[in-house]
């Protein structure tokens, strides 16, 4: 069985998603984030907590929320 670090890398290399933008959502610099995603060390029991986040989807926009942080730029005139 694979331990978290591998999951999430497998994680992120399936979905394309860049090891920066984990690693702003878990709270943690980049190179920490690298050096646990290789297995050199730990992460906080918050970050921990926030990779479990991360892997649920939970860091996902959904279109609602997006156009709400948008206001009410677009219209249905403009499609």
């Amino acid at each position: 069985m694979d331990t978290l670090n591998v999951i999430a890398r497998k994680y992120l290399k399936a979905n394309g998603i860049r090891i920066t933008h984990f690693a702003d959502y878990i709270g943690c610099d980049q190179g920490r984030c690298s050096r646990w995603l290789s297995g050199e060390c730990k992460l906080r029991k918050i970050q921990i907590k926030k990779v479990h986040e991360f892997l649920d989807g939970k860091f996902l926009k959904s279109v609602h929320e997006i156009m709400e942080r948008e206001g009410d730029s677009y219209c249905k005139s403009d499609y």
